[in-house]
């Protein structure tokens, strides 16, 4: 067994995760590896101390016990049973793809490869900005859109007689193929025919074997009354195309709303700021206040205060599921008058000295 603590072996704390001692073996191995240090007994003998602490700590049952009690109660065998004597680290020249690629494949080696069946293709997200008005009263817009459609003459299958029933020429038919470094062998899918097991047939000529060719379509789109920010109204089947002849995916046209001059959204609400004068504040009266939807007229009270909010029923945005629209929130804001004579003046004092109050409520020195 690896003498002393497994994790400061693989240069880990103590309690680390599944993924950090995969990460960390991987890298030690690489760096300790053998064939990169001919002649180094001491690579060599850290070489086997973290294969042996992999051994534990790269199986989920035999770390929670080690992480536990310190032991798994059993002594691992001193080889770890993978031989990578003779093997290749340059990616570019070993079989599959290197180190990082053997030990993915031998992790997974136990799963069933996945044969290359028919897939929907990817779905598009494409925004587009609209102004305020155009979210209250919906809109109809012309989009060019670049995606990718099925090559018609292979009819995205990206071979020609794909069809066919012939076995594989490259696995026989068993839709694997297996790579071998020296007593350490695994089975992966057969890269021909993807795991089918069948003859794949010749790569299409016109789509170059990809299934699909690029093009711009121009696209009408509907934008609903009510949307907002977020929003998104779905084209299906305007997306990029399927793979080995599956379906193709859908168009999300996302809508973007611009900021308005007069007025904030606040979800199916308007809000919209009203000047009011004092006069209209300490008497009441009639105002006019502006809605997407033509003129309303607001009864203020009298002894309306700045920043009280009232509300104009339904005259906000409209629902989206066709249920009642929001309302119109008003905030009234209070404008000084422009005094410009003494008579002026001299009124606002009276109309001091006949309703004292002290609006503030606290004392300056508190």
């Amino acid at each position: 067994m690896a003498r002393g603590d497994l994790y400061e072996t693989l240069e880990l704390k103590k309690g680390a995760s599944l993924a950090e001692v995969k990460k960390a073996y991987k890298r030690l191995a690489r760096k300790l590896h053998p064939d990169l240090n001919p002649g180094d007994k001491a690579s060599e003998e850290r070489f086997k101390a973290i294969n042996e602490a992999y051994a534990i700590l790269g199986n989920a049952e035999k770390k929670k016990q080690y992480d536990a009690y310190g032991t798994t109660g059993a002594e691992p065998p001193s080889s770890s049973g993978v031989n990578f004597t003779g093997f290749d680290f340059d990616a570019a020249q070993a079989p599959g793809g290197g180190f990082e690629d053997l030990l993915g494949a031998f992790m997974n080696a136990a799963q069933s490869p996945a044969e290359k069946r028919p897939r929907q293709g990817q779905d598009l997200i494409y925004p587009i900005t609209i102004s305020l008005e155009e979210a209250f009263a919906g809109k109809r817009a012309r989009i060019a859109i670049a995606h990718t459609v099925a090559c018609e003459q292979c009819r995205g299958e990206g071979h020609l007689d794909a069809s066919r029933k012939t076995p594989c020429p490259q696995c026989g038919g068993s839709g694997r193929v297996g790579i071998s470094h020296g007593a350490f062998s695994f089975a992966r899918p057969c890269p021909a025919c993807g795991g089918s097991g069948r003859d794949p047939g010749r790569p299409c000529p016109s789509c170059g074997g990809t299934g699909s060719r690029e093009t711009t379509d121009t696209v009408e789109v509907n934008i609903p009354a009510g949307v907002d920010t977020g929003s998104r109204v779905r084209l299906k089947g305007k997306g990029q195309s399927g793979v080995r002849g599956g379906p193709p995916g859908d168009l999300y046209i996302e809508t973007h709303l611009l900021p308005h001059g007069v007025f904030r959204r606040e979800g199916p609400n308007l809000k919209v700021r009203v000047p009011i004068t004092f006069p209209e504040a300490v008497l009441g009266g009639r105002v006019d206040v502006p809605t997407l939807s033509g003129g309303a007229r607001l009864k203020i009270p009298p002894g309306t205060s700045s920043g009280q909010v009232f509300r104009l029923k339904g005259r906000g945005m409209p629902s989206l599921r066709g249920g009642q629209p929001g309302d119109l929130l008003v905030e009234t804001t209070i404008t000084a008058p422009a005094v410009v004579d003494e008579k002026g003046k001299e009124l606002l004092r009276e109309f001091a000295r006949l309703n004292p109050e002290d609006p503030r409520g606290y004392n300056a020195g508190d």
